[in-house]
């Protein structure tokens, strides 16, 4: 099992947290949203954050934290101890080839499961080509 660590910080940006997890994680990513979703459902576009704030910009509140999690840990868990932590609502992605896919579904599934399916499907469809 492997740990990880991201700082989150009122200074820190959206598109550093999403660069950060997906240096852990390749073949998923994280996108941030306005409002939180139920278990294994998504978001709407329009709740998407598609500018890059920092985070005292979108939640209140904070001081400085670091989120600890592990390969093991699922995507359900994940996005509820960002939730709960910091009153953030991020759902996970994961790659399929040239799109990314709401890993809605497939919520009870790990960080490394997810990463290893994206990884595959990604390299089967570069084959395919």
């Amino acid at each position: 099992m492997k740990n990880f660590t991201i700082s989150i910080q009122t200074e820190t940006r959206i598109d550093e947290l999403k660069s950060n997890f997906g240096q852990y994680f390749p073949y998923l990513k994280w996108e941030f949203f306005s409002a939180p979703h139920a278990a294994h459902q998504g978001n709407t576009k329009k709740e998407m954050i598609n500018h890059n704030p920092k985070i005292k910009e979108i939640t209140s509140g904070i001081a400085a934290h670091e989120i600890h999690f592990s390969d093991e840990t699922t995507v359900q868990d994940l996005e509820k101890l960002i939730a709960d932590q910091f009153g953030l609502w991020v759902q996970v992605f994961r790659k399929s080839g040239g799109i990314w896919l709401e890993t809605t579904v497939t919520d009870e599934w790990t960080l490394a499961f997810q990463n290893e399916q994206g990884r595959e499907l990604s390299e089967q469809l570069e084959r395919k080509k």
